[in-house]
């Protein structure tokens, strides 16, 4: 079982709480867009979080929800059907974001805990894509998750209680050649007191610091400024 397939079953009752307050920040960051009208991109959108963030943010945008899993992309499709505004508003592009349709225009993008998984070439080529789509005013909205290569020990991610089973989850990253983590996710769902299940994911990630995207944004001719965990980037004026 690869590791999405895993994740998936636990994703949304323990991201939810795990990522409330970058979400708050993403949809700070994000409301100037509204007057744009130009559509918007969820790179990499996982089970549709980020989506219906954007959604309730930018409440006549179209979007864009860019997933390759699976996994992730049948909660997504659930999660889009059954709300009528989203399914109205949302496409979902079944491919990564580089071998995506993208709109000729945009009025932004968000990477929500989707960075991590783009090399640094991949990276520049996701810049100097988005940058020649941005419309005056557009912005593009990055989460920085991995910033150094370290080992970090297991740390708990959020509980959550869902009828009468109990859903926990840690995190510990090992790191690795080549600015890159080996993220390890262990999962555990308990009834009773007795633990149920108990399952693990494994990620390789790669690192950047804000330095990194500041450099990269410059070559794609955006500008950045840092916002807490997030990175903004623009069009250069």
């Amino acid at each position: 079982m690869d590791g999405y397939a895993v994740t998936g079953q636990f994703h949304d009752p323990l991201a939810a709480q795990a990522h409330a307050e970058v979400d708050a920040r993403i949809a700070q960051a994000i409301a100037p867009l509204g007057p744009l009208g130009g559509p918007v991109l969820d790179i990499g959108a996982g089970t549709g979080l980020t989506t219906a963030l954007i959604a309730r943010t930018l409440t006549e945008a179209e979007i864009f929800a860019i997933e390759p899993d699976a996994t992730m992309r049948a909660a997504l499709m659930t999660r889009i059907w059954h709300d009528p505004d989203l399914r109205r508003r949302v496409s979902i592009l079944p491919m990564d974001a580089l071998s995506a349709p993208l709109p000729d225009r945009i009025a932004g993008a968000v990477l929500s805990a989707s960075l991590v998984h783009f090399s640094p070439a991949e990276r520049a080529q996701l810049w100097a894509a988005l940058a020649g789509r941005l419309v005056p005013g557009g912005r593009i909205v990055a989460e920085l998750q991995a910033q150094q290569a370290i080992d970090i020990p297991p740390a708990a991610m959020a509980t959550a209680q869902v009828g009468r089973i109990t859903y926990s989850g840690t995190a510990a990253a090992q790191a690795l050649p080549g600015n890159r983590q080996r993220w390890t996710m262990t999962y555990r769902s308990e009834y009773a007191g007795r633990v149920m299940r108990e399952e693990q994911a494994s990620y390789v990630c790669w690192c950047v610091d804000q330095d990194s995207i500041s450099r990269e944004a410059r070559a794609a001719g955006l500008q950045s400024a840092p916002c807490g965990e997030l990175m903004i980037l623009s069009r250069a004026t």
